[in-house]
């Protein structure tokens, strides 16, 4: 057993796999670094969360000097760790850890934990050892999944658990992923390849190709079919299907119910909303709730607009809108990295797209391709809905446009390639 452990740790002071940096994330680790609290980082699949947890290791050891001893990973995907998924013997392994490592027990220890979910009843063995108060276990735990800390171990950690979620590269990172400058031929780019990372590094189209569908699919079997159960996989990818064609659209469970299952009979409502509730959990999509500015409160019932995790899964046609919707989804995606949030605003005189919130803080933004002509409609009409709210919070509109325009009645025009040049 130690054998197989010493050649997925790093005890010889040499962390392999550690990738491009991720300088937001490993500071966000950084600082999380303090008190007995258990941190997870949870994300989409193949986002990254593997290499910035290894990231941070490295930082532990060199920068922190930490001895490598005391750190103690498993990553549950590997198939020559697949014994720790049972968790007898993942406490067998830490005890023979410490014991073969002659591992100071008197001193901070870390378990790193990859993919936890893996791990039969893992609340209970994280629990466990979270709860020894012979020894101080620092534990980091990564999951594709949202619900990862629900239930009775969310209850029993309320106030001693931090979550680090991971989304694809903002365009910031992807511009030093490829070592390119934040151009707007390089922001169209952007919109085309996305942001999940090995995707951004493909050598070629083939591969880039061949790295979504297979991530998709992982999504849909490892973190959807297996964890729930679910029957009915086709009904399941028919919906996916449906998603990735309906990005920055209202999506109605009512319509969707009239996807054919595999028994040729409609779907029921009730199925399409549980299977739309397991690719939030798997943060493949983010449905965006409804404000009514007129209510002063959110709507309860009715269509929502659906938002893809990142834009290579979008199925790009522009006779349904093109590059304006992969623009819009991109808008929700960097407010909501950036810790918003985020609803669409009905008014009187139309929609407003995004509605941010954080920290008693607000503001609007309404997404356009372009408005550089001051009489077309398009200008009218992203102009009316936010004049329409009569509130002293900013009020932005972002386009492709390359030069602002004059503010008009305190409404702030921003080029996309200046909202998307900072992850401030």
């Amino acid at each position: 057993m130690i054998q197989t452990l010493k050649k997925y740790n790093f005890w010889d002071a040499t962390v392999k796999g550690t990738g491009i940096t991720r300088p937001i994330y490993l500071d966000q680790l950084a600082r999380l670094n303090t008190g007995k609290t258990i941190v997870t980082v949870t994300g989409l699949r193949r986002v990254g969360k593997s290499f910035i947890v290894r990231q941070f290791m490295d930082h532990l050891i060199r920068q922190m000097k930490v001895p490598p001893c005391q750190i103690f990973y498993a990553n549950l995907f590997l198939r020559e760790l697949g014994f720790l998924r049972d968790p007898d013997r993942f406490q067998e392994a830490v005890t023979s850890w410490q014991k073969n490592l002659n591992v100071d027990t008197g001193q901070r220890m870390y378990l790193f934990i990859d993919e936890v979910q893996e791990i039969k009843d893992w609340e209970k063995l994280v629990g466990s050892f979270f709860e020894d108060y012979t020894a101080e276990y620092k534990i980091i735990i990564t999951g594709s999944n949202s619900k990862l800390l629900s239930g009775e171990l969310a209850t029993y950690l309320a106030g001693r658990s931090h979550e680090l979620r991971v989304f694809p590269l903002s365009f910031t990172e992807f511009c030093a992923f490829t070592q390119q400058d934040g151009t707007r031929e390089n922001l169209l780019t952007y919109l085309t390849h996305g942001g999940m990372p090995e995707i951004v590094l493909a050598d070629n189209h083939f591969a880039r190709n061949n790295l979504i569908e297979t991530t998709i699919d992982s999504v849909i079997m490892r973190d959807i079919v297996a964890r729930y159960e679910i029957r009915n996989v086709r009904l399941l990818k028919k919906i996916v299907e449906y998603v990735s064609a309906s990005a920055s659209d209202e999506v109605s469970r009512n319509k969707m119910a009239h996807l054919i299952d595999e028994s040729g009979k409609r779907a029921s409502v009730h199925t399409v909303s549980d299977y739309l509730e397991c690719l939030k959990e798997a943060f493949f999509i983010h449905e965006c709730p409804v404000f009514s500015h007129k209510k002063n409160d959110y709507l309860k019932s009715g269509p929502r607009k659906i938002y893809l995790n990142d834009l290579v899964f979008m199925k790009k046609d522009q006779r349904f809108g093109g590059y304006g919707k992969q623009l819009e989804n991109l808008v929700y995606m960097t407010l909501k990295r950036k810790g918003f949030t985020i609803s669409t605003v009905r008014t009187g005189k139309g929609e407003v797209d995004f509605l941010s919130q954080k920290n008693g803080d607000r503001a609007y933004y309404q997404v356009a391709w372009t408005i550089n002509d001051p009489g077309s409609e398009t200008y009218c009409r992203e102009f009316e809905s936010l004049l329409s709210i009569q509130d002293h919070y900013p009020k932005h509109i972002i386009t492709m446009d390359d030069l602002p325009l004059p503010p008009r009645k305190g409404i702030r025009h921003i080029p996309a390639l200046d909202f998307f040049s900072s992850d401030k």
